[in-house]
């Protein structure tokens, strides 16, 4: 758990003696039981329990606090984790892991930001699959493994994949990068261009067929260069 607290309520009920604003997060308050500082909560959680100066606290209502404030912790991390760019069910998993959060909070948060649409694997993978066509071309293969390695079911990243590839032709992409590189051939014998060419689009994640095709239009254009 990430947060320390300090209370032992084995002795009987605590009373509730101040509650105020902590400095680092007005969000969250400092809460005194018998004048001593005990815990931090959550603005989320003091309404919850209705907590009030002069409240009563024992050991069952403590640990009930305790495991909601954590929660809530844990989802404000994981919000502010989605705030940077969306991410799947197994980034933000892994994140709240990273940060010391047990396994029953984190499937708490995960079921909760999955209702209320924050997290969604498909969506994700769209998302995914349409910026790497933008900014950062690349076939489906490759765009399918960097998914796999975020913890996207297969099943997931296929639909995704051919929903946005649907109107695409990989040929004219793997042609056009391709192309760029054309230059750095023209001095290799036609076995070694071929190769690297073939190598090159392989990396980026295109199939067989569509490399081959691809590899020998282009070798087409250095023999026309050359003659």
């Amino acid at each position: 758990m990430a947060v320390n607290y300090h209370l032992n309520v084995m002795g009987g009920p605590r009373k509730i003696t101040a509650i105020s604003p902590q400095k680092r997060n007005p969000h969250r308050r400092s809460v005194f039981l018998n004048g001593e500082f005990a815990f931090g909560l959550s603005e989320e959680v003091i309404e919850k329990y209705r907590l009030r100066v002069g409240s009563e606290i024992d050991e069952e209502t403590f640990t009930q606090i305790l495991e909601k404030d954590e929660v809530a912790r844990a989802r404000d991390s994981a919000l502010r984790y989605l705030s940077y760019r969306p991410r799947s069910k197994k980034e933000v998993i892994d994140k709240l892991s990273e940060k010391g959060y047990n396994e029953s909070t984190i499937a708490k948060v995960i079921e909760d930001l999955i209702k209320a649409g924050l997290i969604d694997d498909l969506e994700f993978s769209r998302m995914w699959a349409r910026d790497r066509l933008k900014n950062r071309p690349k076939g489906r293969r490759l765009i399918a493994q960097e998914l796999w390695q975020k913890g996207v079911a297969d099943e997931i990243s296929r639909r995704a994949i051919e929903e946005v590839f649907r109107d695409v032709d990989e040929g004219e992409i793997a042609a056009t990068l391709l192309e760029r590189r054309l230059r750095r051939y023209r001095d290799l014998d036609q076995v070694r261009a071929k190769r690297r060419m073939f190598e090159f689009l392989l990396r980026r994640g295109f199939d067989r067929e569509t490399i081959g095709k691809v590899v020998a239009e282009a070798w087409r254009k250095l023999e026309d260069e050359v003659w």
